[in-house]
């Protein structure tokens, strides 16, 4: 039986009109697993994608162990080509296709030129004589004068002051905490994640900031003047703070991100804020700047490379995002806000993903080099994949797919 005759029949599962025979196949496989169904629906989208991943590594193990021929042999009403002891092979077969056409996380591949593959004749798996881990908590704090504090190694309380504001660690995020009633002198001090590393920050206005891998934000140790202000670079997820500006006059307190000011070949932006919760995709690898919001309201305005092009700006409303190009034009659409913040929760959250974006997210989680062997394969991606997995395993979730990679070394081969 290969996976579209698998797939037929969760399909006519799900959908309440399997006959008894494939409703006791279905059911048989659930009690071997002893995951009842229900238990299934009611886990969350990381402990799903996480036990998926490890059942998929088994069935891949038992399906290599298997004879290569399988019978068919034929049933009144329909047909059900395996043996009977090839049941066990069969369900467990069947395991990945199941729960993942179920519960939305199956890695469908859509793509132009279609490359049917089937599970039992041999899908690629990655070869590799290591592993790689994935990323972890990490940054290095540069403070004003210029020295570097590496976070990961450093031990949890008070780390260092700069002016009137006392720097800490606490656990995997830093904390700016002011002193009241002093007005502080205003010194920069700038967190920037590795490849292969994220981090948290509390501004010391109270907003929280979380840093996605080859990220950074600059920012003042306390907010002074008529507005406050950060520069970013990256991905950074932020939840803004809304305060009364410190004019005394009732209103609120501006808040402004700058995008992608050092990058000399970038498109750039800044982000006016009034208390909020926003996502910005500014990776300069990307071929434009994303920002998704979830709380509040944001104005985007674009700063064009093009000489004498006016200026543009739009806002947006929770639930849409914009998508800056390289001439600083603004498109504004819905968004998939969960796919847009997934990595600050533990997911790659993959809804039609171009291919080459995925392998953008591995390289930047896992800090590896993507090698193209011909051109970057054609299709998009639906799944989610645990970033807290080894490559290999990541890798081979997106198998399924039908992608063909291997990892060597600290490179990922794509063989398409």
């Amino acid at each position: 039986m290969n996976i579209p005759e698998i797939q037929a029949i969760l399909d006519r599962y799900l959908a309440g009109s399997a006959s008894p025979r494939e409703q006791e196949l279905i059911e048989q496989w659930l009690e071997e697993v002893k995951y009842p169904h229900n238990d299934w629906e009611t886990m969350s989208p990381k402990d799903k994608a996480t036990w998926l991943a490890s059942l998929y590594q088994d069935t891949l193990e038992n399906i290599r162990n298997r004879p290569a021929q399988i019978q068919d042999r034929p049933t009144s009403g329909h047909t059900l080509p395996v043996r009977r002891h090839s049941w066990r092979f069969l369900l467990q077969t069947a395991a990945v296709v199941i729960l993942l056409a179920g519960t939305g996380i199956y890695l469908l591949l859509q793509r132009k030129e279609q490359h049917p593959s089937s599970i039992a004749g041999g899908t690629q798996r990655p070869r590799a004589q290591h592993d790689i881990a994935p990323g972890s908590s990490k940054a290095v704090l540069t403070l004003a004068d210029g020295r570097t504090i590496a976070l990961n190694g450093a031990q949890n309380g008070v780390l260092t002051q700069q002016g009137n504001t006392a720097i800490s660690k606490d656990g995997e995020q830093l904390i700016y905490k002011g002193a009241a009633g002093i007005n502080p002198k205003v010194v920069y001090n700038t967190l920037a994640t590795p490849r292969g590393g994220q981090y948290r920050l509390v501004l010391p206005d109270g907003s929280r900031v979380w840093l996605n891998a080859a990220s950074s934000i600059r920012y003042p140790t306390a907010f002074t003047g008529e507005q406050r202000m950060v520069e970013i670079t990256g991905e950074v997820y932020l939840e803004i703070a809304s305060l009364p500006s410190p004019d005394g006059k009732g209103s609120k307190w501006p808040f402004r991100v700058m995008i992608n000011t050092t990058q000399q070949n970038s498109n750039r932006g800044i982000i006016d804020v009034l208390g909020t919760h926003f996502n910005i995709n500014a990776y300069d690898d990307e071929p434009d700047i994303n920002t998704t919001l979830l709380e509040g309201s944001i104005k985007i305005n674009a700063l064009s490379l093009l000489p004498g092009a006016p200026a543009v700006a739009r806002q947006l409303v929770p639930g849409q995002e914009a998508r800056l190009d390289k001439t600083g034009g603004i498109k504004v659409q819905a968004a998939h806000t969960e796919e847009a913040v997934a990595w600050k929760e533990g997911l790659f959250l993959l809804n039609k993903t171009d291919i080459g974006a995925v392998l953008r997210q591995l390289a930047r989680w896992y800090d590896v080099e993507i090698v193209y062997n011909t051109a970057i394969p054609k299709g998009r991606i639906t799944g989610d994949i645990p970033r807290n997995m080894p490559l290999s395993d990541a890798l081979k979730v997106m198998q399924l797919s039908g992608v063909h990679l291997i990892l060597e070394g600290n490179k990922i081969i794509v063989d398409h």
